[in-house]
């Protein structure tokens, strides 16, 4: 038996090394947008278009987007270092879907097929228009007329599947920019081409005052008068309601939301009762509503049988209880189930990322049956849970959809991982240029600052920086403020709400501080028009008659039953 020879630190360190190299150099001929030092070139035109769709080498199921050059992000972040130009509430957080979406951006709709046809047949068909849409999107993007947006044709499967098989479908959007998670390509693809009626759930109603919630539903029934609005929150008392959340007071006094949450479920039966009453008749008949919605109208959201509120965490959850329906191939011709049964009512969940599609089926069940976590992309297949023996849940894995708004708002709207941000800098400064994050958080300007505190012009990378010294993030050699850290730290509160990004429809802020009828909605040539130049541009709590925005809003006339 050989003795075995000594293996110092050094000669692990190599060890180390190399296989790092190995990988890194594996990385690179799978995937060449992964170096950086590539230098700027069109962003993943020469990958996507080198890169089959189906390569069993990576992740079928893993959202692909474009990724900055090593020269964008250096520019970003010098940019982040000049100083904020503050811009006015009217003019910044005021979006309509003219902003937002455009005519030339369209989502891919699978294409026809009949179950005659073969796996095989069905996936070429769909390989071959996903890649045409693909290269039409991609001119766009390098464009930059496009943001990010999903490009992995497994994961829009996903969404083809979840609207086939669903009877209702259920469009959950973040009421604090509800724009952005409608796409209008999606509602036509549901509403029209698969002709299945569909709701639209303002969900964290408890983030926002309820005149924000107000002004929302009011616009979405004037430009889209078919679909079915519902509001929702899972949270029971977490977050008091407030009566104004554009200042900078209210934000001051928001707090955490608990660890540990009691699924609300007050608000449960009305969304089962939206989707009963756009449920077609001969669906309708065969899922015993009253009984269920029954289940919710205990005093204060309480089970009439006295059965105690059921607890989660909220970052993870048992999904012993769900049915699996879907296989990385569920989008085969051959597993697809025969239109016209009359066995389930189905409800699909579609949407975003991290706008609340696993957390709203949880509140249903009452009890954590899918996981749940703040990591876009954490659903990775649809799947089913039964809330009665004849009706189902289908929650469909969140995917970012094309559209024209800026990338840092996608990344504050959480549709991009948070912890793979190559830039946060960029994000915190389209923030800071709406929000008074500095006077939210408390900040003091850096110890060589001139001149008094309140005249001080911050800049997205001072704001970071004062932020890492209040946190205590230093470096761990050098010990200077950990800047990306502290970056990181700030998008992360703006996802859960404690700093508050809440765009309004238009029309919410009042020009010039006067009242508008409670009756008047803008109409698309209206919501094109600039701001006026006369109006207030300040933003802050006492513009016009003294009393704070929202309740100038002529929006916040309208009564709380309109919710």
């Amino acid at each position: 038996m050989h003795r075995k020879k000594p293996f110092s630190a050094k000669q692990k360190k190599a060890q180390i090394q190399a296989k790092r190299a190995q990988k890194r150099e594996q990385a690179e001929q799978d995937d060449p947008e992964w170096d950086f030092g590539a230098g700027p070139g069109p962003r993943g035109s020469q990958a996507e278009a080198d890169k089959p769709r189906g390569d069993p080498g990576r992740n079928k199921l893993t959202s692909q987007f474009d990724k900055l050059t090593r020269p964008e992000i250096e520019a970003n972040k010098k940019r982040s270092m000049q100083p904020l130009e503050r811009r006015a509430a009217e003019q910044c957080l005021v979006m309509s879907f003219d902003e937002a979406y455009s005519a030339d951006v369209d989502i891919p709709v699978r294409p026809e097929w009949r179950h005659s046809e073969s796996k095989e047949a069905v996936e070429a068909r769909e390989e071959a228009y996903f890649a045409q849409w693909l290269a039409r999107i991609q001119e766009l993007r390098d464009q930059d007329s496009v943001s990010l947006y999903e490009k992995n044709l497994e994961v829009w499967r996903q969404l083809w599947r979840v609207v086939e098989i669903s009877d209702v479908l259920l469009l959950i959007v973040d009421i604090r920019h509800p724009v952005l998670h409608f796409p209008p390509s999606l509602y036509r693809y549901v509403a029209e081409t698969a002709g299945k009626p569909l709701v639209v759930v303002l969900n964290k109603t408890d983030l926002v005052a309820p005149a924000t919630v107000a002004a929302w539903t009011a616009y979405f029934r004037e430009r889209f008068p078919a679909v079915q609005l519902a509001t929702f929150c899972c949270y029971r008392g977490a977050v008091a309601a407030v009566d104004e959340d554009s200042s900078v007071a209210a934000m001051k006094q928001r707090r955490r939301r608990p660890r540990r949450r009691v699924y609300e479920s007050a608000q449960v039966g009305r969304l089962l009762a939206a989707c009963r009453d756009v449920c077609e008749p001969g669906k309708r008949a065969v899922v015993d509503w009253d009984e269920i919605i029954a289940r919710y109208a205990g005093p204060d959201g309480e089970p009439p049988s006295g059965e105690p509120p059921a607890e989660s965490d909220d970052e993870s959850g048992d999904e012993s209880d769900a049915e699996s329906v879907a296989a990385a191939d569920g989008h085969a011709a051959g597993d697809a189930e025969p239109a016209g049964g009359a066995r389930h009512v189905t409800i699909g969940l579609v949407g975003h990322p991290n706008v609340g599609k696993s957390t709203v089926i949880n509140s249903i069940a009452r009890r954590s049956v899918v996981s749940t976590s703040r990591t876009p992309g954490h659903t990775k297949h649809f799947q089913t849970i039964h809330v009665a023996p004849t009706l189902r849940l289908c929650d469909c894995p969140g995917l970012v959809f094309p559209c024209v708004v800026e990338r840092p708002l996608q990344v504050l709207a959480g549709l991009y991982n948070i912890a793979q941000v190559q830039e946060p800098y960029t994000a915190v400064q389209y923030l800071a240029e709406r929000v008074p994050v500095e006077q939210v958080l408390a900040l003091r300007p850096p110890p060589d600052a001139r001149g008094p505190a309140a005249a001080y012009r911050w800049s997205a990378w001072d704001i970071c920086e004062a932020f890492a010294v209040d946190r205590g993030f230093f470096t761990p050699k050098a010990a200077r403020p950990d800047v990306y850290r502290a970056a990181l730290y700030m998008l992360r509160w703006v996802l859960d709400g404690r700093v508050l990004l809440s765009f309004k429809p238009p029309g919410f802020f009042a020009a010039g501080g006067g009242a508008r009828p409670a009756s008047h909605l803008p109409t698309a040539a209206e919501e094109r028009r600039p701001a006026d130049a006369g109006s207030d541009a300040s933003g802050s709590e006492d513009g016009g008659g003294g009393a704070p925005i929202a309740r100038q809003s002529a929006f916040a006339l309208l009564g709380e039953e309109s919710c």
